[in-house]
C-alpha cells in the first residue's frame, strides 16, 4: 500500500518526462497528478425525461462542465469517482447509467466526439470504439440521422461495447470487429468523420489508473508509435473528401501524440490539420498548443542525441511545414482543468479533386473494365440476416408496425430494428475490391458485423414479445397490444406482483380478449405516457430489467 502518492510519483519515469516537457511547472503538475479524479457525467439528449433527468442530478449537487456543449449536458458530480458517499445516490446513479440516461465517462475523454463536429446525417467511424462511451456520444449527436460503425476487435470488449449501444438504444448503430489497422472497404463516399481514439500508454490517467506510475517506462510510447500509426493510416483511408478525422490519446507523451501526428502527414500530403478556436470549442477549457519540438529521453530520463537506428518518426519532423502545423494539436493538462491530460488533433481531408475516399477507389487495369462480380461467403447461423418477408408479415400481423426508414433483422430467436440507412448503405450497396472485383449488395461481407440497431422482439413457440432494449426505438410505432393502466396497477406491478388476468378485466377490459404474448403497457407519468413491456396469461407480469423498474418508481415516487 502507497502511503504518500506524491513521493511514489516523484521516483517514476513518468515524473522524468514531465520535468523535461515541463521544467517550470513540474511541481504543479506532479500536485495535480495524484488525487482522484471527480465523478463525471453525460446525459442522454434523446430520452423524454431528459429534463427530470437533470432535476434530479442536481439535487445530489451536480454542476455542469461548461466546456462540454453536446446537446444533453455533461456535469461532475461532489464526490471522487467511484466513491458516493450515499448509499441511495449511488444506486440513483448506476440506474441512470444502467437505463441509458447517463453514461458515467471521465470529462476528458468526451473531448474528441466534441471536436468531430458530428451532424445529423453524417456517416462516422469509431476505429477503437470499446467500450463505447465515445460511440454512443456520437450516436447521440447524431439524433437518430445517419449512421456509426463502431468497430473492436476484441471478443471480450466487443460484448462491453454492444452492452453499452444497448442501454442506450440507439438504432443507427452497427458495431464491427476489426482491428482498426485492417478494417475493410466500405461503400462510396466513404465516411464523413472518423473518431480514432487509439490504444495507448494512458500517462494521462495517473489520477484513475495508478498503475501508470509503476509501469510506465520512457520506452513505452515507442512499443505503441507504430500502431498507432497504422490504425490512423486506416481511418485516412476511409474517410471522405471534405470529412473531418479525429486522432486522440489519453497520453502526454509527444511520442504517441505529435510523432504520430507527424508522420501521417509525411505519408498523406492530401490530409492537413485543422486550427481549432479552441475558446469557442471548449469554452471555459484551459488548453495548449501541441509541441513543435520534443527530446529524446535515454532510459535515466536525460536528453540523447538519436543513434543511427532511431526511429526517424519518434523525433521532431525535419519538413518545416508539417512541424510549424503541429501547433494545431491540442493538448489539457490534469493541472489545469481538474481532470485528466489528453490529447487530440483534427484533420481535413483535402483531395478535392475526387468524390470518394481513398480506400472506396478503384481504378481498372483496362480502362472501361467492369469490375468481375463475385460472391460473398455465406451467412453463419448466428449471424445478422435481413429478415424474410414471412417473417415481417408475422409481427406485423401481430402488432401493426410502422417500418417507414426501419429494417427488420433475425438471429436466432430475436428480431432487431435498425434504421434503414444502416440497409441502404451497409447491406443493400455493391462494393468494389482493391483486384477490381465486386461484391454483389444484400451482404454485409466484407464487415463482420456483430450488432445492427436494437433487438426489438423474442420470438418463441409461435409468440412475441417486445425488448426493452429495442423500445426507445419501436415503442411508439406499435399500434396493437397496448394497454392504458393505471398508477395504482403499475405500482402493484413494479412491487413484483402479478395479478391474473381474470382480476384486472373489470377496471382495465381492454384485457378481455387479449391473447397470451407480449404486451405494451401505458400510463401516464408527470404529464408523458411511459410505455412499459409486460407478459400476459393466466396472470400479467412486468418484463422490465431491474434498474428500469427502480427508475421508473423513482419517478413515481415510490423510492
Amino acid at each position: 500500500m502507497v502511503s504518500d502518492w506524491n513521493a511514489h510519483a516523484e521516483k517514476s519515469d513518468l515524473a522524468k518526462l514531465v520535468r523535461v516537457l515541463r521544467p517550470n511547472e513540474y511541481e504543479k503538475w506532479l500536485q495535480s497528478a495524484t488525487p482522484r479524479l471527480p465523478e463525471t457525467i453525460r446525459l442522454n439528449p434523446l430520452r423524454k425525461d431528459h429534463g427530470w433527468t437533470v432535476k434530479r442530478l442536481l439535487e445530489m449537487g451536480a454542476t455542469p462542465i461548461t466546456w462540454y456543449t453536446g446537446s444533453g449536458g455533461a456535469y461532475s458530480l461532489p464526490w471522487e469517482k467511484g466513491r458516493c458517499p450515499d448509499n441511495k445516490i449511488r444506486e440513483q446513479i448506476q440506474s441512470l447509467h444502467a437505463t441509458g440516461r447517463i453514461t458515467q465517462q471521465e470529462a476528458a475523454s468526451m473531448m474528441p466526439v466534441q471536436a468531430l463536429d458530428v451532424q445529423p446525417g453524417h456517416r462516422v467511424l469509431d476505429l477503437c470504439a470499446a467500450p463505447g462511451s465515445k460511440s454512443t456520444q456520437i450516436a447521440e449527436s447524431l439524433h437518430g440521422k445517419g449512421l456509426l460503425v463502431a468497430s473492436e476487435p476484441n471478443p471480450g470488449r466487443v460484448n462491453n461495447l454492444v452492452s453499452n449501444i444497448h442501454r442506450t438504444g440507439h438504432l443507427n448503430v452497427v458495431v464491427a470487429k476489426h482491428d482498426g489497422r485492417h478494417f475493410p472497404r466500405v461503400a462510396k463516399p466513404g465516411f464523413d468523420r472518423v473518431l480514432v481514439d487509439v490504444p495507448c500508454t494512458g500517462t494521462g490517467t495517473t489520477r484513475k489508473n495508478t498503475d501508470v506510475w509503476t509501469k510506465w517506462n520512457l520506452h513505452s510510447g515507442r512499443g505503441m508509435h507504430k500502431l498507432q500509426v497504422d490504425i490512423l493510416k486506416k481511418g485516412a483511408l476511409l474517410l471522405r473528401p471534405g470529412g473531418k478525422m479525429v486522432y486522440s490519446t489519453c497520453s502526454i507523451d509527444p511520442i504517441e501524440n505529435e510523432a504520430v501526428v507527424a508522420s501521417i502527414l509525411k505519408q498523406f500530403p492530401w490530409l492537413e490539420l485543422i486550427s481549432i478556436n479552441t475558446s469557442d470549442m471548449f469554452p471555459d477549457l484551459r488548453t495548449r498548443n501541441g509541441y513543435t519540438d520534443w527530446p529524446l529521453l535515454d532510459g535515466d530520463g536525460e536528453i540523447s542525441e538519436p543513434k543511427r537506428n532511431t526511429n526517424q518518426d519518434f523525433q521532431p519532423p525535419l519538413n518545416s511545414e508539417i512541424k510549424d502545423s503541429l501547433v494545431n494539436c491540442i493538448r489539457v493538462w490534469s493541472d489545469e482543468n481538474d481532470g485528466s491530460g489528453f490529447f487530440l488533433a483534427v484533420f481535413g481531408q483535402t483531395d478535392c479533386d475526387h468524390d470518394c475516399a481513398r480506400a472506396t477507389r478503384t481504378i481498372p487495369r483496362t480502362p472501361g473494365h467492369i469490375p468481375k462480380p463475385i460472391s460473398a461467403p455465406k451467412l453463419g447461423n448466428n449471424e445478422l440476416r435481413k429478415a424474410s418477408e414471412e417473417e415481417i408479415e408475422y409481427l406485423n400481423a401481430d402488432w401493426d408496425i410502422d417500418l417507414n426508414e426501419l429494417t427488420l433483422w433475425r438471429r436466432g430467436p430475436f428480431v432487431h430494428v435498425s434504421s434503414s440507412e444502416i440497409t441502404e448503405w451497409m447491406w443493400a450497396s455493391k462494393r468494389t475490391t482493391a483486384k477490381f472485383c465486386e461484391y454483389p449488395g444484400e451482404h454485409w461481407h466484407p464487415v463482420r458485423v456483430a450488432q445492427a440497431g436494437q433487438p426489438a422482439w423474442k420470438l418463441r413457440k409461435g409468440r412475441s414479445r417486445l425488448l426493452s432494449k429495442g423500445l426507445y426505438g419501436i415503442g411508439g410505432r406499435v399500434s396493437m397490444h397496448r394497454h392504458q393502466i393505471s398508477k395504482e396497477l403499475l405500482i402493484r406491478l413494479l412491487d413484483g406482483e402479478e395479478p391474473g388476468k381474470s382480476t384486472i378485466i373489470d377496471d382495465f377490459p381492454s384485457f378481455e380478449n387479449e391473447r397470451d404474448g407480449g404486451v405494451l403497457l401505458e400510463v401516464i407519468v408527470e404529464g408523458e405516457i411511459e410505455s412499459c413491456p409486460a407478459w400476459i396469461a393466466g396472470k400479467l407480469s412486468l418484463m422490465m430489467p431491474d434498474a428500469e423498474k427502480f427508475v421508473l418508481k423513482w419517478r413515481l415516487g415510490c423510492t
